[in-house]
């Protein structure tokens, strides 16, 4: 299943499917069971569409920069961005989102910073409330300073183990013009699949100072139209 780690939030109703409340499972048998899920990347996550809405802000340079879309999943590690459509400034959609992109397109392989007894000292902290919902929250501590491993947390359903939040801050910085990195990753579950809905990231880079991005993929049952290209070229409109 997928585990990629990576405005205002809305409603919190949406980040939930509905869930078989049944007894709960205890701390390290939810963790089990989700250290095992996460070693399955099957047929569950094929095939699946979602409408992608990106927003950023580069305060300190009064930049901003919207872009929507689709994104498919065609099979485990085979992502595809059609019928994108952007506004705002030229340096957003060059420097953030295209790079974002590419990252989500290419993030297929992890398993040398995943979520796993070999990477991650991991331990139950605290019963905590997700949404209405009993989630048990697991402290991460990674066991070696890798690019791509952080230092946060991962919320996990009490009743049936599925992600509902991971969130943390790179223990290495990806540039060296990124001073520091944070992300927030809420889950919902489609088809089966445990996805990413809603991605908050937040950098400190040397230069433009902070940036904040907002992604949201909800799942779609129109999708793009077979004729409209990934790239961010020839598919966007773009301000000055």
């Amino acid at each position: 299943m997928s585990r990629k780690n990576y405005g205002a939030i809305l409603a919190l109703g949406l980040l939930v499917p509905a869930t078989d409340y049944g007894q709960a499972l205890q701390p390290s048998a939810a963790l089990d069971r989700y250290l095992a899920s996460a070693r399955d990347d099957g047929p569950a996550c094929s095939d699946l569409v979602f409408s992608v809405q990106i927003d950023v802000a580069v305060p300190s340079l009064k930049k901003h920069g919207s872009m929507t879309g689709f994104k498919r999943i065609v099979r485990p590690g085979q992502i595809v961005y059609q019928g994108l459509r952007f506004t705002g400034d030229n340096f957003v959609r060059n420097q953030v989102i295209a790079r974002f992109l590419t990252h989500d397109r290419n993030a297929s392989g992890q398993g040398d910073v995943a979520i796993t007894p070999a990477n991650y000292v991991v331990t139950f902290e605290k019963t905590a409330d997700y949404n209405g919902m009993e989630a048990y929250v697991f402290l991460l501590k990674p066991r070696r300073k890798r690019a791509g491993m952080f230092r946060g947390e991962l919320w996990l359903d009490a009743n049936t183990a599925a992600p509902r939040r991971i969130w943390g801050d790179l223990v290495k910085s990806p540039s060296i013009f990124i001073r520091s990195f944070r992300f927030v990753q809420d889950y919902q579950t489609v088809a089966g699949c445990d996805t990413p809905l809603r991605i908050l990231l937040t950098s400190r880079a040397r230069i433009a100072g902070p940036v904040e991005m907002t992604v949201w993929m909800r799942p779609s049952t129109e999708g793009p139209d077979a004729g409209l290209g990934s790239a961010l070229s020839g598919s966007s409109r773009t301000g000055q």
